[in-house]
């Protein structure tokens, strides 16, 4: 079965051998934990707009870079980093993208952020190229998900349980891909399910480990360390269903990850960046994150009628982390970030991030740990009021989270040689020492109303938060509490059997953290939200158009170094978005009877996004300072294109997958220049390049559980500006091969 992806739905062409895989026509049925999205051909039926990518989409390229399939989604941005994907910054529908902050993450329905209430900027997220789907919710998320919903929600879809036929009592899947390619980047994810049935009941578990890893493409000045990343993730799933009168299942998982990545946030100069984007300061040979998360759930599902479903689970995360990095530089009594060192392009500051003159590196060890505990249960009720059928939902969260900081600066002396002749060791916590918490009760209401043709979703969301925050080395402390409500409202009309016609009104809402809300009385953003699109589809074709309209109040931004997970936050006045999302996939063979099939998709979003009110903050190091009204928002292009084309005969499959994003500004003051509002030289201020990016991969199946597989990424070699945050420009990954064996029984 192929299931191929356009940004609306996946669609079956079981007469293509190329991705062929065994499955029973007839299945036992099983209690699914509800997804956000549901089965591909839900989506039709949904009440706003929404996309499902499948695990295929996720392959075909071999993709470990969630902003290679997320950005095939129509109105998703990514703002890269570190050119692996390590670091995602997810914007849907023109949201600021600092660190997904705007967005809900979640994996099968679970929080995943490390402290979404305490603070939102996610340096976790899930390792997309171990899921078997991801599920985005644009229009109709505002409702049932939350606390971040001016963006939307980006469900991760784990490993699935090994179907279970009704002939026989046991099934079992072995997965198992490996790859090698460019700068020694290796990467192998492997599982084995199995599913039995006995007197007692189902049985069923997942096995999964995935490992990544890779020397980097990036070279240090003066050294010879590696600039990759590694990553190991185990992960083990367990289900059981009482063979009893009720329908019942309980569902455990519990996963683990360990990553290390030799990454940095400072970039190049102009000028630097022209002769080897790909290049690192010798000021950079330190830098290094380190970072832990485990995960672990218990869900309960029972049915006491057809009509009547009751969902609940209680989770744990935590997540640790250490960045140690490079915070400035100090030349005599003076002190430079990063970003003014290499704005310049020259003098002692320049030369010192070089390791070319005398003075100071200062080495902040950013260590945090952050934990999430909570218990969330749902209702689903069928039933019909006369000719109306309903499908009501009501749901409840109560969630803690928490974030401590214990950091320490390092100082690291250089000689005029620019040799290190000693280090001083700041004493754990002397640089930051504070500690923040939320407890979140949220309670959501929400009807399906089916009327004929027609389906009305009516809904309302309520949050209340308690919060509070202590420094420890100020001895400042606070405790406040915040409440926010977010109605909304979508309807669907199913005008023939292949078309539907959707509009929706949903009010999103972003909360500041602990801090921001006692200390410096910020608000909640808030986003009015509409849409209107319809939908067509056919065995053959699939397409999907949708206008849509937002305004942001009270936008919450990070004040230092913009969008690099600072807890610093302000909010930056309001801003507008408006555009138009389109897509389509095609498949001119798909109903013949023959070896061939051209699978083809392609989506285009239009955005406008600008701001309607001046910036109030004044903090030189915020991108949004000296932002006006009228003045366009960082990192969010004005349209984005991607299409995708595979020919595939019997035992063989091609495929290229290419998107361009044009430029786009770097900060709120819309400058071409690496200025900052000042007229300090800041490698921050500027445009980040407009890229065109070619993927090509090619499989053979040699068997029926055995494929090869072939590919280049960036087969065009562009390089381009990918961000100019935190602390100047710096480029996406260059060209990289790879190949490899996917193996499945």
């Amino acid at each position: 079965m192929i299931l191929l992806y356009t940004g609306l739905q996946a669609q079956e062409a079981s007469s293509a051998p190329v991705e062929t895989e065994p499955q029973s026509e007839s299945e036992v049925q099983t209690l699914d934990v509800v997804t956000v999205v549901g089965k591909a051909e839900d989506i039709p039926r949904i009440a706003g707009s929404a996309a499902l990518v499948t695990k295929e989409a996720i392959r075909n390229q071999d993709y470990s870079n969630p902003a290679r399939v997320l950005q095939q989604v129509p109105g998703v941005y990514i703002r890269e980093e570190d050119g692996f994907g390590n670091f995602p910054n997810i914007s849907i529908r023109g949201a600021d993208p600092g660190r997904s902050s705007k967005v809900t993450i979640m994996e099968d329905g679970i929080p995943m952020a490390p402290a979404p209430y305490s603070a939102p900027a996610a340096y976790y997220s899930p390792r997309i190229g171990r899921m078997s789907g991801v599920e985005v919710l644009k229009g109709s998320s505002q409702v049932r998900y939350g606390p971040h919903t001016t963006g939307g929600v980006v469900n991760y879809l784990s490993t699935p349980f090994t179907e279970l036929g009704l002939e026989g009592n046991s099934a079992e899947d072995f997965y198992l891909k490996s790859s090698f390619g460019s700068f020694n980047t290796w990467k192998n994810h492997t599982y084995w399910g199995q599913t039995v049935q006995f007197d007692a009941g189902l049985l069923g578990y997942v096995l999964e480990f995935n490992h990544e890893h890779s020397d980097g493409f990036r070279t240090i000045q003066g050294s010879d360390g590696n600039t990759g990343y590694e990553v190991y993730e185990p992960m083990l799933k367990v289900f059981f269903e009482p063979d009893s009168s009720i329908r019942q299942r309980i569902e455990f998982r519990i996963g683990y990850t360990d990553f290390k990545g030799l990454e940095t946030y400072v970039g190049l100069s102009e000028r630097d960046f022209a002769r080897d984007p790909y290049s690192r300061y010798a000021a950079t040979q330190f830098d290094v994150m380190n970072s832990e998360q485990f995960r672990t759930s218990l869900t309960y599902i029972i049915e006491p009628t057809d009509a009547l479903r009751f969902e609940t689970s209680v989770y744990y995360n935590s997540f640790q982390r250490a960045w140690y990095k490079l915070q400035d530089v100090i030349v005599g009594v003076d002190t430079f970030d990063p970003s003014q060192a290499i704005g310049a392009g020259s003098g002692a500051a320049y030369d010192l991030i070089n390791g070319n003159g005398a003075g100071s590196w200062r080495v902040r060890n950013n260590n945090r740990e952050y934990n999430t505990v909570g218990i969330q249960t749902r209702m689903d009720w069928d039933f019909a009021t006369g000719p109306l059928q309903h499908s009501l939902s009501l749901g409840a969260r109560l969630h803690y989270d928490d974030e401590i900081r214990f950091q320490n600066d390092d100082l690291y002396t250089l000689d005029a040689s620019g040799n290190i002749i000693g280090v001083t060791r700041g004493a754990p916590g002397s640089q930051d020492d504070r500690r923040s918490t939320t407890t979140a009760l949220a309670l959501y209401i929400e009807d399906s109303i089916q009327f004929g043709k027609l389906t009305v979703k009516p809904g309302l969301r309520y949050e209340h938060l308690w919060q509070d925050f202590d420094n420890f080395r100020s001895g400042a402390a606070g405790e406040g509490e915040l409440t926010t409500w977010a109605p909304g409202i979508g309807a669907v009309y199913q005008a023939t059997e292949s078309i539907s016609i959707f509009g929706s009104y949903y009010r999103g809402v972003s909360t500041p953290g602990p801090s921001g809300t006692i200390s410096d009385g910020q608000k909640a953003e808030y986003a009015d939200s509409f849409e209107l699109g319809a939908r067509y589809y056919t065995p053959k074709m699939q397409a999907e158009l949708i206008g849509f309209y937002s305004k942001h109040k009270d936008l919450i931004v990070p004040d230092l170094v913009g969008a690099s997970g600072a807890t610093e936050t302000t909010n930056a006045g309001d801003i507008e978005v408006y555009g138009l999302e389109a897509a389509i996939r095609y498949d001119p063979l798909a109903e013949s009877a023959t070896d061939w099939h051209l699978p083809m998709r392609a989506a285009l979003t239009l955005t406008h996004a600008e701001l309607t009110s001046d910036t109030p903050s004044t903090d030189e190091e915020s991108i949004f300072s000296g932002g006006t009204a009228g003045n366009r928002v960082p990192y969010i292009p004005e349209y984005n294109i991607t299409f995708g084309l595979g020919v595939e005969y019997k035992k063989l499959g091609v495929y290229l997958d290419a998107t361009y994003t044009p430029e786009t500004f770097g900060t709120a003051s819309n400058t071409t220049s690496g200025l900052a509002p000042d007229g300090t030289p800041d490698g921050r201020f500027g445009t980040a390049d407009a890229a065109f990016l070619v993927d090509l991969n090619v499989k053979y199946r040699v068997t029926d559980n055995v494929r090869l597989f072939a590919g280049v990424s960036n087969l065009l070699g562009e390089e381009y500006v990918a961000s100019r945050l935190p602390y100047g420009p710096r480029a996406g990954a260059p060209r990289m091969w790879y190949g490899g064996v996917e193996l499945k029984f």
